[in-house]
């Protein structure tokens, strides 16, 4: 499923896009400072991560309902792949919560709040989807900005655990209700 903006195409990843993840922003512990996941260690974690969110089709080729949906961002003008974000299946909250990540080049140009709005779009009129969860480390203020911008509504105050379940971070937890655009 392709989706576009002014600016910019999302479209699935695969595992051609090894490479430029990785040197992008899997492997940039600057970008992975306030994510729950470990920056890659190597390409070979990033093709195991490709692997994860890669999208699933039906023989027709139409997209199978899962419990992910994660685009690459490639800017029109140029086409180029600059980060990934989307919807993942929370069984905690019992919600998709978005999750976002880009070069750090790219930090600053409102790109993760267009491709994110195109997302929830998606979200709300494909998958009919009424609610979603979002969050960000409390230090984390550009996430705060977006998420913001994106119309979430503050719900409480958590403690997000990293995948090693060694460390923790502070984080504001959000909402945001969906109609069918």
């Amino acid at each position: 499923m392709i989706l576009q903006t002014d600016r910019l195409i999302l479209r699935p990843l695969t595992l051609a896009d090894a490479e430029t993840a990785y040197h992008g922003w899997t492997g940039d512990e600057e970008v992975a400072q306030y994510v729950s996941w470990l920056p890659h260690h190597s390409i070979d974690d990033t093709i195991e991560w490709l692997k994860e969110v890669e999208w699933k089709h039906d023989c027709e080729g139409s997209p199978r309902l899962q419990d992910n949906y994660i685009w690459g961002f490639v800017l029109k003008e140029t086409g180029e792949l600059f980060g990934s974000g989307g919807l993942i299946w929370e069984e905690s909250y019992g919600l998709f919560q978005v999750g976002y990540n880009i070069n750090k080049t790219h930090w600053n140009r409102g790109y993760t709040t267009e491709a994110m709005r195109a997302i929830l779009d998606f979200a709300a009129v494909d998958l009919g989807i009424r609610k979603v969860a979002g969050g960000h480390a409390k230090e984390n203020h550009a996430s705060a900005k977006v998420i913001e911008k994106l119309g979430f509504v503050y719900d409480h105050d958590g403690i997000t655990p990293h995948v090693d379940g060694i460390r923790f971070f502070d984080s504001r937890e959000y909402v945001l209700e969906l109609d069918a655009r």
